[in-house]
């Protein structure tokens, strides 16, 4: 049985954080990872570029309890995450929206930096370790995995992450484990996920993109909003506006409530637009009319929305109803949200382990003395934008110099 000061569980963003911080520390650490190769998942982030961190991040940037993760986030701040990859080797820029990427713009390299200087720093990591129990053992813990191979360390990491992105090691495992320790759960939820809406409503639209604002409704009332790009697909909407708005959506699904997704077009613009493009485009046929302003099989589709028919009419016929019916679709196109794409599509789990449970300074279980938890697994989760690794950089080093503490 191999035998550390420090055992992480888990290869990801996180865990190698974590790793790295507690071997720096001194620690011997041993780190288990269930895939052949830590850091898949980074892999596929920022378009597989890796959106390292964003420099506005702050504990109120975050969902779940954005409190608790004050302590790791003020002690690891996006500048302080900066710092450490740079002294691992890994140069970063920052781009439109405090948005942070490695200056190779490669994901590859975020992944590279982390591997070798875990190994530089005396870490030791065994792969393809699938860990399905762990269990307080002589003064330690001992994690084992499905097929009866076990490592013990005096202090261990759970890293685990959850269940967002199964392909690419998502899974409840951690949050199994966790709990048959005494810990508790909050409900879990996908989160930056795409949307199901009617298809009838969208299938027309498939491959349709706008810039403009997407908003989320619960029950009638408005429960975030988010500008940028909206993305229409055969089953619904997707893109980063729309993906920033999902989260209360998928809780909303969940608990059976009504829940519904916005599409605004034109969310800019003065009531009574319209008006002067009637005028001026007065000869124009409907089937046109809108075409310039937003792409035109949305005019289109919005059109017909509002009862508009035939669009074989000028646009000079339109009535002051009519005008008014359309205008308000462009400023908020309603669509009843059947569902989400789900854990598989998503890119984080909103939910996890209850912090109440953890010591915000040290991410040390109050439970279970000696045992740590860092990243997705725990009940803080952020949007877009480089918030969640940052999380997962912060969390991840503070839980891993902590826990080197108690070798």
């Amino acid at each position: 049985m191999r035998r550390a000061d420090v055992l992480v569980l888990g290869g990801g963003a996180a865990g190698l954080a974590a790793g790295i911080a507690a071997a720096r520390a001194g620690a011997r650490v041993c780190l288990v990872e269930k895939l052949p190769r830590v850091g898949k998942r980074l892999l596929a982030t920022g378009n597989g570029r890796c959106n390292l961190t964003n420099t506005g991040a702050r504990a109120a940037d975050y969902f779940g309890d954005g409190a608790f993760a004050e302590c790791a986030l003020s002690r690891f701040s996006p500048e302080e995450v900066r710092a450490f990859f740079r002294e691992i080797g890994l140069e970063s820029r920052e781009e439109y929206g405090g948005r942070v990427f490695p200056r190779s713009n490669q994901a590859a390299a975020v992944v590279d930096a982390l591997r070798l200087a875990f190994a530089e720093a005396g870490g030791e990591t065994v792969a393809d370790f699938a860990a399905i129990a762990l269990e307080a053992q002589h003064g330690g813990f001992c994690a084992r995995a499905g097929d009866g191979r076990a490592v013990w360390g005096k202090s261990v990491v759970c890293a685990l992450g959850g269940m967002a992105a199964p392909a690419l090691g998502g899974s409840d495992s951690g949050l199994k484990m966790m709990r048959a320790l005494g810990h508790r759960l909050v409900s879990c939820a996908p989160a930056l996920v795409q949307i199901k809406t009617p298809p009838e409503a969208v299938r027309a639209l498939k491959g349709i993109r706008v810039e403009g604002q997407a908003r989320a409704y619960v029950d009638g009332r408005e429960a975030a909003r988010a500008a940028g790009e909206i993305l229409f697909a055969d089953y619904g909407v997707s893109g980063p506006a729309v993906m920033q708005v999902s989260r209360p959506l998928s809780y909303a699904l969940a608990e059976k409530r009504r829940a519904e997704i916005a599409v605004c077009a034109m969310p800019e613009e003065e009531p009574g637009f319209l008006r002067a493009r009637r005028e001026r485009l007065a000869g124009r046929s409907l089937e046109d009319f809108l075409t310039g302003l937003v792409p035109k099989r949305l005019g289109q589709v919005l059109l017909k929305n509002a009862g508009i028919a035939p669009l074989s009419r000028p646009a000079g016929s339109l009535s002051a109803g009519e005008l008014s019916a359309l205008e308000a679709l462009l400023f908020e196109w309603r669509l009843p949200a059947l569902g989400t794409a789900g854990y598989a599509n998503a890119q984080v789990m909103a939910g996890g382990l209850d912090t109440r449970d953890f010591d915000p300074r040290t991410l040390q279980s109050r439970k279970v003395p000696g045992l740590f938890a860092a990243g997705e697994i725990l009940n803080v989760d952020g949007g877009c934008g480089g918030y969640n690794l940052q999380w997962a950089w912060a969390s991840g080093l503070l839980a891993g110099s902590e826990a080197a503490k108690r070798r």
